[in-house]
């Protein structure tokens, strides 16, 4: 009898603790899941407050949230369909929004123009997004649309927001056949993204680099990104699988291009479509400001991060294959002192970039399908600590 009072009392106790074990699992758990969350959410809500945690306030409050996936996406083996034929903007909106979008996300934008042209006409860019001043999306498919180009998933919380920078200047036929497929390729990757287009408005020669830096400085006025991607406006990826989130930057996201047979022209280069953190970018003072012309400015990139102890990392194969779209511009004119700055780019490392950059904004206009930045930028004083290389500084 008293075997039997011990038995039951043993298995009393069992099932008590058994169900303190599962409780305390259970808390761990959601407190798990509540700093992931926050990690993964949080900075999405304290920037673009009315905007980014209003539209998904739903998912947030009626279910878990479920984070985007980064390794298993769907269809991520497939290739892209590629269509260069020339096209105009109305066509490639039509195509992006639908009819049923298309309407709205054009009102919201003209609206939203308003608001951002009275914040830099009184010196407060930094403000627009702070303040919530675009509070209009439109859904579009299994996204959400925010005036001047930024995308959000609808059905899951973003792992990275992208921040794209394209370098721009008399390419009206690249630019949206280059976003006719740009903006699909990064839905199916389920990424949060937004697009800056950096246009030189003047008639001095190209300064690529220069025009990189102003639109990381630029985007910052509209979010907190995770990372900056500087993408050529003539080249498009191929592969669904070349992932561009924020993961394992610095990175060089091309294997091969057409007209090189599907491989690069060296292994060092490092143009076209590369990537970076804030910290990564501000660790070698951004891009360098001397290369006027055409060459030079993104090995000095390679040779930059190198020298501040980062790795580039690549896709291997077709992954990282890439198509350019055929030129019907004439080229911008080459750098003939490119080599000579290469040389001597580690004296200019810490005084030619972010730090002595100066530019005038002309305009900054919100467009359906992305922030395009008009900028005004002029030769630098020449530093007399610099090797002096011809007249690559004058922009001549």
């Amino acid at each position: 009898m008293a075997l039997l009072q011990l038995l039951n009392r043993f298995n009393r106790n069992k099932i008590f603790w058994s169900i303190l074990l599962l409780l305390l699992v259970a808390i761990v758990t959601t407190l798990t899941w509540s700093t992931e969350l926050e990690a993964l959410y949080g900075q999405r809500c304290s920037v673009r407050r009315e905007v980014a945690c209003t539209v998904n306030e739903s998912l947030r409050v009626t279910q878990p949230p479920v984070v985007c996936p980064e390794n298993d996406i769907p269809g991520s083996d497939r290739n892209v369909t590629i269509v260069l034929n020339v096209t105009n903007w109305e066509e490639v909106e039509e195509e992006i929004f639908q009819p049923e979008g298309l309407v709205d996300a054009r009102r919201f934008t003209q609206e939203a123009n308003e608001s951002i042209s009275g914040l830099y006409r009184d010196n407060q860019q930094e403000a627009y997004m702070l303040n919530g001043s675009s509070s209009k999306w439109v859904r579009v498919g299994n996204y959400w649309y925010l005036p001047g180009g930024h995308w959000i998933p609808a059905d899951c919380v973003p792992r990275w927001k992208v921040a794209f920078i394209i370098p721009f200047r008399n390419r009206s036929v690249h630019l949206p056949i280059f976003l006719r497929h740009l903006i699909p390729f990064m839905k199916a990757q389920f990424l949060e993204f937004g697009i800056f287009v950096v246009e030189q408005a003047n008639s001095l020669k190209f300064n690529k680099a220069t025009l990189m830096n102003i639109g990381y400085l630029e985007a910052r006025n509209f979010t907190q990104w995770d990372c900056f991607i500087f993408h050529d406006v003539d080249h498009i990826p191929l592969n669904y699988g070349n992932y561009y989130g924020c993961g394992g930057l610095p990175r060089h996201f091309m294997s091969g291009v057409d007209r090189w047979g599907y491989k690069l022209e060296y292994n060092n280069l490092f143009g076209g479509a590369t990537g970076f953190t804030q910290k990564q970018f501000l660790s070698f003072n951004g891009f360098p400001n001397v290369y006027w012309g055409w060459g030079g400015e993104d090995d000095d990139i390679f040779e930059r991060t190198r020298s501040v102890g980062l790795f580039r990392t690549r896709p291997r194969g077709q992954k990282g294959f890439y198509n350019v779209i055929p030129h019907h511009h004439k080229s911008a004119s080459k750098n003939n002192n490119r080599i000579c700055l290469l040389r001597h780019f580690r004296e200019r490392l810490f005084t030619d970039g972010l730090n002595n950059l100066k530019y005038e904004i002309l305009s900054v206009t919100l467009l359906p399908l992305y922030v395009n930045i008009s900028a005004d930028i002029r030769h630098l004083p020449w530093n007399d600590k610099w090797r002096y290389c011809g007249k690559a500084w004058k922009g001549t």
